[in-house]
């Protein structure tokens, strides 16, 4: 590793960011020999650990280090928001992040910025310079490139252009997955390095993040999964994996000038889990939320309903004794579908529904698509496809009207495969009866630190029924207080702390936070998709010992680098993830607006070097503030609603949404 000698004057910064990079992991393989790289930078230059959001939330966190605020005042508080005057829940895009962020300060500065696989930057933003958008980019037939000719330029040159990895059940599979997407990245960076020029290079890499949420047993002798045999069939394939991105560290250091400051950061750190806990479970049993139970079933020949064939393959109603009894849909040619419509009435739009398909055979992988007709544009709702030959897909959804013309079908538009499924159910329920429910929870998935509450205040929610003022504050306390008293089977907390929206909020944007952030213990996480509706009823345990899946997730503690021009050797104290955009505004000389929530870590600075532009203010300063106004979304829809399913289906996978 080498510093290129560059006759340049202006500084320039590269930020590698490691989603869930952890210390825990990372320090004592630099220590052992391991992580050469890795160990040189921290020998040399600046590193600690760096705090996160909270709770500690991949969308949350990584808009808090690029626009150096928390999000009360960028807006982006989870993976979904809720829609304005509705229950109804949408995927959050880079529109609804409405603060600048690094790139834009430096786009009114002059400077050119390349951005690269960076999360929830979809749609891509016309900055000067390039973006690829990261996490939340549909498919690569988007226009998810900036400048849009770029991105054909790159599929041409790199081929496929993989957007994530996800795990089904093969540890080898997923590390060689992991492998594949690190090299690929990789190449599309020195690409753009060798291409074009810029002042600031952002390169975003999710897959350390992904390999430990599966493989934290086989790294912890400490996990109550933890078998000494796995780990030592697995253990060595995930550090190796390390290895590799250290090498990917070394490379691109190697590649910097003398007048580059190189910086590494991550979202959040990582830990073991070892439980789940349902807190939607847990505010049924208690009264806080009612579910409105199932109002309509289809289940071939038990319990017909009348419905209307539609496509070019297939639909065949089968009777028991003739293979599997159920609705059939057979599809032999590409881009082609076969479906059935059913008409539904007397529904609620004020009211999330959820309609489960159930799967008695099928060709694996396969999609299942439910549209509702009776919207313009007939519009997806959901579905996703089948893994293995039988199983079921769901969808949670609120209706526009009263009436649904509802679309199941086969479709193989887009690759997906032909072949037949069968199903023997379809049902759909009211999810909450909201005339008896005071509080519901935002976060559903497996994947997650903390639950965001928000409660049914009338005049605010369509049919809200929690009076503001006083009964407001004794229904957040009601679930404080409950949610504080829950235990394990050893009598620990399951839940350390539960803040108020005024407590953790500040900002233009904080009114739009939830009530209740409640921030799960150590060893804890979420539960899944919630299989007590499938029931419609909130009966067993709100916690159970995890004995399968994901085995690690989010901490607050995670990594910070600086190596190279105008750093020194030094422990930054105290470093927040809100400091990572003053740090990078400063190196470049770029002042910091005055707002900002973070500070530039000016302990790791030196003046003076090869190419040095910026004088490190002498007692943690910045360079005088500048006025920056606030971001507004711009254009139309950020996704179709196929794009939408493919990015929930994503992010479902990943255990982040139900």
């Amino acid at each position: 590793m080498r510093l290129i000698t560059d006759g340049g004057a202006r500084r320039r910064v590269f930020l590698f960011g490691l989603d869930g990079a952890t210390w825990t992991l990372l320090r004592p393989w630099a220590e052992q020999g391991y992580l050469p790289a890795l160990a040189r930078l921290t020998r040399e230059g600046a590193w600690g650990p760096l705090e996160s959001t909270t709770p500690a939330s991949t969308p949350v966190a990584w808009n808090s280090m690029v626009t150096g605020v928390y999000p009360g005042k960028h807006g982006v508080f989870g993976f979904v928001k809720r829609r304005p005057d509705s229950y109804e829940l949408e995927i959050i895009t880079s529109r609804d992040r409405r603060r600048p962020a690094i790139w834009n300060l430096l786009d009114a500065a002059g400077l050119r910025s390349i951005i690269v696989d960076v999360p929830f930057t979809y749609p891509p933003e016309p900055v000067n310079g390039i973006m690829v958008a990261g996490l939340g980019t549909p498919d690569v037939t988007t226009e998810f490139v900036h400048p849009r000719w770029l991105r054909d330029v790159i599929l041409r040159e790199f081929g496929s252009f993989p957007l994530d990895i996800y795990y089904h059940g093969d540890v080898e599979a997923l590390v060689e997955d992991a492998r594949r997407l690190t090299e690929h990245r990789m190449a599309v960076a020195r690409f753009l390095l060798r291409e074009f020029a810029w002042d600031f290079f952002m390169l975003g890499l999710m897959t350390t993040d992904r390999l430990q949420h599966v493989a934290w047993r086989f790294l912890d002798p400490g996990h109550s999964r933890y078998d000494p045999e796995e780990a030592r069939r697995y253990g060595p394939l995930v550090l190796d994996y390390y290895r590799r991105v250290d090498e990917a560290i070394g490379e691109l250091a190697g590649m910097m000038d003398t007048r580059t400051a190189f910086l590494m950061a991550s979202d959040h750190g990582f830990g073991p889990m070892e439980r789940s806990l349902s807190l939607l479970r847990w505010l049924g049993q208690a009264g806080l939320v009612a579910l409105g139970g199932r109002c309509w079933e289809y289940t071939p020949p038990a319990r017909p309903q009348p419905y209307v064939a539609r496509g070019p393959g297939r639909v065949i109603e089968r009777p028991s004794g003739a293979g599997p009894a159920g609705l059939t849909f057979e599809v032999d040619r590409p881009d082609e579908f076969a479906g059935a419509v059913f008409r539904l009435t007397g529904l609620d739009p004020h009211c999330r529904y959820e309609l489960r398909a159930a799967v008695a055979d099928a060709t694996p992988g396969i999609l299942l698509e439910f549209d509702d007709l009776a919207r313009p544009g007939n519009p997806i709702i959901g579905g996703g496809p089948v893994h293995g030959t039988s199983g079921e897909v769901s969808t949670v959804f609120q209706p526009r009207t009263p009436d649904l013309d509802l679309f199941v079908g086969m479709t193989t538009y887009g690759g997906n495969p032909t072949g037949r499924v069968t199903l023997s159910a379809l049902t759909l329920a009211q999810r909450e009866d909201w005339s008896r429910t005071l509080a519901y929870v935002l976060d559903t998935g497996d994947a997650t630190e903390g639950r965001r509450i928000r409660l049914n205040v009338r005049s605010r929610e369509p049919n809200g029924n929690v009076e503001p003022g006083g009964d407001y504050d004794r229904v957040c306390a009601r679930i404080a207080d409950g949610v504080l008293a829950l235990r394990d089977d050893d009598g620990r907390p399951l839940v350390s702390r539960v803040y108020t929206r005024d407590e953790l909020y500040r900002g233009p944007h904080a009114h739009e936070g939830p009530d209740l952030v409640a921030v799960f213990a150590e060893g804890v996480g979420g539960a899944g998709p919630t299989p007590e509706l499938a029931g419609y009823s909130f009966d067993g345990p709100v916690s159970v010992r995890v004995a399968k899946g994901n085995s690690g997730n989010h901490r607050p503690d995670g990594i910070f680098v600086a190596w190279g021009a105008g750093i020194g050797p030094a422990r930054p104290a105290d470093a927040r993830i809100v400091d990572v955009c003053p740090t990078v505004l400063h190196l470049l000389d770029v002042p910091v607006p005055p707002d900002t929530d973070g500070r530039v870590l000016a302990e790791i600075m030196v003046a003076g070097g090869a190419g040095d532009s910026v004088e490190a203010p002498a007692s943690g300063g910045a360079p005088s503030p500048v006025a920056v106004p606030q971001q507004t979304p711009e254009g139309g829809e950020p996704y179709t609603d196929d794009d939408r399913r493919k990015v929930e289906e994503r992010l479902r996978k990943l255990g982040y949404i139900e």
